[in-house]
């Protein structure tokens, strides 16, 4: 009688033990995904503020914007599931866009010039998914005179 007494204290105390497990390690994986997420999203928007600042130009087209200095060029690709950055390593970022706004001097600029060349931009406002939630992000790169005006030759 006490060895059943025994073994049904052991495996009320297991069970306890496992469903206090299982809680806590679905609590903790929900923590790494959400900390995951948030700092993809604080590395991309480190990465975009940084070169934007370094771009001397910031061209848009379609659904790329190419930040050009005279050292390097850096490519953000803005696709529905995730932004792909390509610069001498491509780092992608798995996060949907919502919605993608250029303009230049406050007109808007389209995705899709009429003359097949990319037009220059310096304001960008990005609405980015992630866990339901909706993100807003704004970039504004303010040009020197010496990128804006172009020799007449």
């Amino acid at each position: 009688m006490e060895l059943t007494v025994a073994m049904l204290i052991s495996a009320i105390a297991i069970g306890l033990m496992y469903s206090a497990y299982a809680i806590i390690s679905h609590s903790y994986l929900s923590f790494v995904d959400r900390n995951n997420t948030t700092g993809m999203l604080a590395l991309l928007d480190q990465r975009l503020n940084r070169d934007i600042d370094k771009a001397e130009m910031i061209y848009r087209d379609s659904n790329t914007v190419t930040m050009s200095s005279h050292i390097d060029t850096v490519i953000y690709r803005f696709q529905a599931d995730r932004v792909i950055r390509q610069k001498l390593l491509t780092d992608t970022f798995k996060v949907s866009t919502e919605s993608f706004i250029t303009s230049f001097e406050s007109v808007p600029v389209d995705g899709n010039p009429a003359d097949g060349e990319a037009k220059k931009i310096d304001d960008l406002q990005i609405v980015l998914l992630t866990e339901g939630q909706k993100i807003p992000y704004h970039y504004h790169k303010t040009y020197s005179s010496v990128n804006l005006f172009q020799p007449i030759n």
